[in-house]
């Protein structure tokens, strides 16, 4: 019965989370829907109808802002279970119980990242934490690719943690690196994460072996994995464009809104700041909520100022003019922008697009949440150098100081907290465990594993001490 109740208790966990989705799959927040949901239906529906990403019958200008992981998914949710009511407004009912599996899905999976780093009841804990999260069971309701990020990242990390735990060969590390290629083409956000990942374990490797094999062999075949998986699609966007595209061209305004300082390095604080401009240049807007006006309308008066380049180039140059004059000439506002919009990244939880209102309870949870569960990740890395744990903070860490620069929302913590919690969870019951107990040998740092057996194997092939 010992044996059996995690797997009981696992799971009631699932079954919690399912319920708690699918409820929200049941009822989802549709009374608004942002740029962002209404694109990601049509490029859905364009893919399952015409196998095209953003044709004509889409009138997108610029279908390529958006990663095509979530399309894909909702597409493949249309493909199977839509109806004509949901071309509409492009809001796909289907996609909702596919959130509401997806989310699950993750549960499970930070359970058993947890489970594989220390033991059951880790995993247990992690679940429930991460079952039981608000912000992600409220994305659930919105047609946006945040679970589905969540889940690949999530996974990627559990490949991650199987290849490291069982001394796989570089198959397992490459399987990794697919899974954090798949999060990449659903979250751009995470584009340099797995490379940066190899870069540091590979540097560790070859620093204590000597060796360039053994760290091409493990983290190595992580990128080239990764950039295997990204290949075909930036191929094709890069081909479609005309020149070279990674992902997505949405980086160059998202850039642009981060480095604009009088606007706080928000969209919202952008269109506040150039509010007139934007009702005395568009009369149509006139009685519209400044939130609800498109933030094309005021990137387009910066594209203006370069008129010989396209709107993508014209913002990117405006925004590197906006990183080198900000920072130069006004240091100190700018950093404390920075410093404003990774608070804003953590310290706020995702609420769902059109809701204003905060949750003092909620907001209090989500501030305990990463504080305890980033101290948890790094005592469990202090004490046991995992290599596991190491690679999430170097998630957390990248993105971190990637939106301190780009667009920052509490929106996009979404996709990292049920990483954060499963290995903050993980790595405080690897701190605070004694050595010598059950399962101690199984989290050994695979970053010295080499060392470790080495240092056995020549113990073990030392003569013993003549008797006495």
């Amino acid at each position: 019965m010992r044996r059996r109740a995690p797997f009981i208790l696992l799971a009631a966990v699932l079954a919690l989370a399912f319920g708690l989705n699918a409820r929200m799959a049941a009822d989802p927040r549709t009374d608004y829907q942002s740029a962002d949901e209404r694109s990601y239906g049509k490029l859905a529906i364009d893919l399952a109808e015409n196998r095209m990403y953003g044709s004509r019958s889409t009138n997108m200008k610029e279908p390529l802002h958006w990663p095509p992981g979530a399309p894909f998914a909702f597409g493949l949710a249309y493909k199977l279970f839509g109806t004509d009511a949901d071309k509409e407004n492009y809001d796909i009912r289907a996609v909702y119980w596919q959130q509401a599996l997806i989310t699950t899905g993750t549960v499970a999976l930070a359970a058993a990242l947890a489970w594989i780093l220390v033991g059951p009841w880790a995993g247990l804990l992690a679940g429930l934490i991460v079952g039981t999260y608000p912000p992600l069971i409220g994305a659930t309701g919105d047609q946006l690719s945040e679970p589905l990020g969540a889940f690949l990242l999530m996974g990627a990390f559990v490949v991650l943690a199987l290849a490291v735990k069982r001394k796989a060969g570089p198959l397992g590390y490459a399987a990794a690196g697919a899974v954090f290629g798949l999060a990449i083409l659903t979250r751009t956000d995470l584009l340099a994460v797995p490379f940066l990942i190899a870069a540091i374990g590979g540097a560790i490797v070859l620093y204590r072996q000597r060796s360039l094999r053994p760290a091409f062999a493990r983290w190595g075949v992580v990128a080239v994995a990764a950039a295997a998986v990204l290949a075909p699609w930036t191929i094709y966007a890069s081909q479609r464009e005309g020149r070279f595209i990674p992902v997505t061209k949405g980086s160059a305004a998202t850039l642009f809104v981060g480095t604009y300082l009088p606007g706080g390095g928000t969209t919202m604080g952008m269109k506040m700041h150039l509010e007139d401009e934007l009702r005395r240049r568009n009369p149509q807007y006139d009685g519209v909520k400044t939130y609800k006006i498109p933030a094309s309308a005021a990137l387009e008066i910066f594209a203006e100022r370069y008129p010989d380049l396209p709107r993508d180039q014209a913002l990117q140059k405006q925004a590197r003019k906006n990183l080198v004059h900000y920072a130069t000439t006004q240091p100190v506002a700018f950093v404390k922008m920075q410093w404003a919009k990774a608070k804003r990244m953590w310290f706020f939880y995702y609420r769902g697009g059109g809701v204003h209102y905060i949750s003092t309870p909620m907001r209090i949870w989500q501030v305990v949440l990463v504080l305890v569960c980033g101290a948890g990740l790094l005592a469990g890395l202090i004490r046991r150098r995992d290599a596991v744990l190491g690679a999430v903070l170097v998630t957390v860490a990248f993105s971190t100081l990637i939106h301190t620069i780009v667009v920052s929302q509490a929106r996009y913590n979404v996709p990292l907290m049920p990483s954060l919690i499963a290995a903050g969870v993980a790595g405080w019951f690897l701190a605070l465990r004694r050595p010598g107990r059950d399962g101690a040998a199984a989290t050994m740092p695979e970053w010295n594993s080499d060392r470790s057996e080495s240092g056995a194997a020549a113990t073990a092939a030392a003569p013993a001490p003549p008797a006495r």
